[in-house]
């Protein structure tokens, strides 16, 4: 079989350019991979701080579905410590949005935690869109909240010691 100079050229360079391709391919899922970990690494950067770690300690002493009420009975303590960690949830919940982080990562890092922030401040928050006429404040903190609360309802729940058990390296 004879191949001729110029079917020799239009071969090799079809096989660079389905090589270029893959290796295109294999750069832009390592990047996806490293902007995921860096995202996962933000939330828990946002998450330990110690002004984030004392509002849900204080968030936490009110009961489930709290009545507004109560919690302006709590102080501007209590207040203080609902925008402060609203804020930060806010800003999780819409990198989950927008895909920078999955919906996965942080319900396994701090869904338990959004649960008892949304279960304790919701109906606050509800009353404060209300009385300050702006229904965007604690609008990404819902949404997410809605989020996790879905995807629970979907996937299987539980503790990370019980759920991934089986888990080996």
């Amino acid at each position: 079989m004879h191949i001729s100079l110029a079917t020799l050229f239009s071969l090799v360079s079809s096989i660079a350019v389905v090589g270029a391709l893959i290796f295109a391919g294999l750069q832009v899922r390592t990047a996806n991979r490293v902007r995921a970990d860096q995202a996962a690494v933000t939330v828990i950067q946002t998450t330990q701080s110690r002004s984030w770690i004392e509002s849900l300690e204080l968030i936490a002493t009110l009961p489930e579905n709290a009545e507004p009420e109560l919690v302006d009975q709590a102080g501007k303590a209590m207040e203080a410590a609902l925008f402060t960690f609203n804020i930060r949830l806010e800003t999780i919940g819409y990198m989950v949005y927008c895909r920078i982080i999955t919906l996965k990562a942080v319900d396994d890092l701090i869904g338990g935690v959004i649960k008892v922030y949304w279960s304790r401040a919701g109906k606050w928050m509800h009353k404060y869109r209300e009385t300050t006429n702006n229904p965007k404040i604690g609008e990404w903190s819902e949404w997410l909240f809605d989020r996790i609360t879905t995807r629970g309802t979907q996937v299987k729940r539980g503790p990370a010691h019980v759920i991934y058990r089986t888990w080996r390296e």
